[in-house]
């Protein structure tokens, strides 16, 4: 009676007990109460019936694999002794201390099976026939089951044996079967891998990312469904189906401010301003967009650089696109086309006049040849005959007096002649000109002079209308 009272406040220490670790964690505890029964040999002498087992534990882990326990337990029987007087029936008590190592094939597992092995003393007390303290050994296995972290179940079976001494001399081999309840303590928290606050022996995802949120089971939380956990996305509202960077903030793969999953034009260029949808601006319609425009107000229709500038290939002022006239020589002044303004030479007749006399047209004596001086003047003459169209002219031909008259008529046709050929190499039609030889009839100067002779060698010109 004394024996169960102990196991029964034993049991109710066990559950006024604290439980801070379990599943059987490194430096934890675990204490614990249970019954069973136990299966006696038939000894020669004794012949005990099979009985009830009562008892407590107490182990410790030094690993979640290896744990070193200690119990107590009674087992409850009669006998039937056999002696010269005949048969007499006597109490029966099995009082078993025992230090067992325990190797857990599970650790951390709701489900945990063990193998155990052990060293024991068991005192026999038969009252009147005496009592017999002996050492035992002691095998066998069992299971944990784990109902909370720090509450379980466990079921134990043994196969003691051991040699009684006096008065006995007998050889006990007994089996014991037992169930009961365990409790945990100490150890510290649960290995937790991936210190999500989720116990490996929970944990369905052990390689969580430090700093990610998880579920009951933990694993990871991806509450906007962008591939980056809860506590790690610096942007937990992200919309479904948007790209997303590395801390789950929408992408702007453009950098245009619109992000991947608004802009319709993923690819602008980097600097270009973009409308809403993120497409790119082109307020003056160059083909450089506003952002890259240095010239923001390009008039329509002008050609740029790249830079979104006017071009001016011939510098003239006015820019390629409108500019008609787009390969003006350099100077040339335009108009608004860039179509070079044509001055016209001065009129070779002003003021009504109808002569011309040609200063610097001289020829050498009886010579009719062009000279390098008359050339630079007859260019100008040609020149104010293009731009005036509508003046045709007769070339006279003059000579000085030296040589006779008739030579002098003639030389002074040739040389109307060479002048008239100059003119229309340069363009002139010959239709608008005539020619004729004055000879030495019409001199300008003496001709007892030198320099009276070289003006008479000359040629005129006169309006014809």
């Amino acid at each position: 009676m004394k024996k169960t009272m102990l196991v029964a406040m034993a049991v109710l220490a066990l559950v006024a007990v604290p439980a801070v670790a379990g599943h059987g964690e490194k430096g934890e505890w675990e204490l614990g109460a249970y019954a069973g029964y136990g299966l006696l040999d038939g000894y020669d002498i004794l012949h005990p019936d099979d009985g009830p087992i009562f008892g407590a534990r107490v182990g410790y882990f030094f690993t979640p694999r290896f744990s070193l326990e200690g119990s107590w337990q009674t087992l409850d029987s009669e006998t039937n002794l056999r002696g010269g007087s005949g048969v007499s029936d006597f109490d029966f008590d099995i009082i078993s201390t025992r230090l067992n190592l325990l190797w857990n094939l599970k650790p951390g597992e709701t489900f945990s099976p063990f193998v155990t092995a052990g060293l024991g003393v068991e005192k026999a007390d038969a009252g009147d026939a005496g009592d017999s303290s002996d050492p035992s050994i002691n095998v066998g296995g069992g299971l944990r089951w784990y109902l909370t972290d720090h509450v379980g179940v466990r079921v134990d079976g043994r196969y003691v044996a051991l040699e009684m001494g006096r008065p006995y001399e007998e050889h006990e081999a007994n089996f014991e079967g037992t169930v009961g309840v365990l409790f945990t303590l100490g150890g510290g928290p649960a290995p937790d891998s991936d210190n999500d606050g989720v116990p490996d022996r929970k944990d369905k995802c052990p390689a969580t990312p430090v700093g990610a949120k998880v579920d009951v089971t933990g694993c990871p939380v991806d509450t906007d469904g962008d591939g980056v956990f809860d506590g790690l996305d610096k942007c937990p509202d992200t919309p479904k189906g948007w790209p997303v960077d590395a801390a789950g903030c929408p992408r702007d793969t453009d950098g245009d401010g619109v992000v991947d999953g608004n802009d319709s034009c993923p690819d602008s260029p980097k600097g270009a301003k973009v409308d809403a949808k993120g497409c790119t601006l082109d307020t003056d319609g160059d083909g450089v967009f506003d952002g890259l425009d240095r010239c923001a107000d390009t008039p329509r229709g002008v050609k740029v650089d790249a830079y979104g500038c006017p071009i001016d290939n011939d510098h003239d002022g006015v820019f390629d696109g409108p500019d008609q006239c787009p390969g003006t020589r350099h100077g040339a002044k335009v108009d608004e086309k860039g179509c070079e303004i044509i001055e016209k030479a001065p009129e070779l007749f002003p003021m009504g006049q109808k002569n011309l006399v040609l200063e610097g047209v001289n020829f050498n004596t009886s010579s009719a040849d062009i000279t390098p001086e008359a050339a630079m003047v007859l260019e100008h003459v040609a020149k104010s005959l293009k731009d005036w169209p509508e003046v045709k002219v007769e070339i006279g031909g003059h000579t000085d007096s030296n040589g006779p008259a008739s030579a002098n008529q003639e030389l002074s046709a040739r040389r109307a002649v060479s002048v008239k050929a100059y003119l229309e190499a340069k363009g002139i039609d010959g239709a608008r000109m005539t020619t004729k030889g004055y000879g030495e009839a019409k001199p300008l100067g003496d001709n007892a002079t030198a320099d009276g002779k070289r003006r008479n060698r000359r040629v005129e010109l006169t309006k014809v209308d």
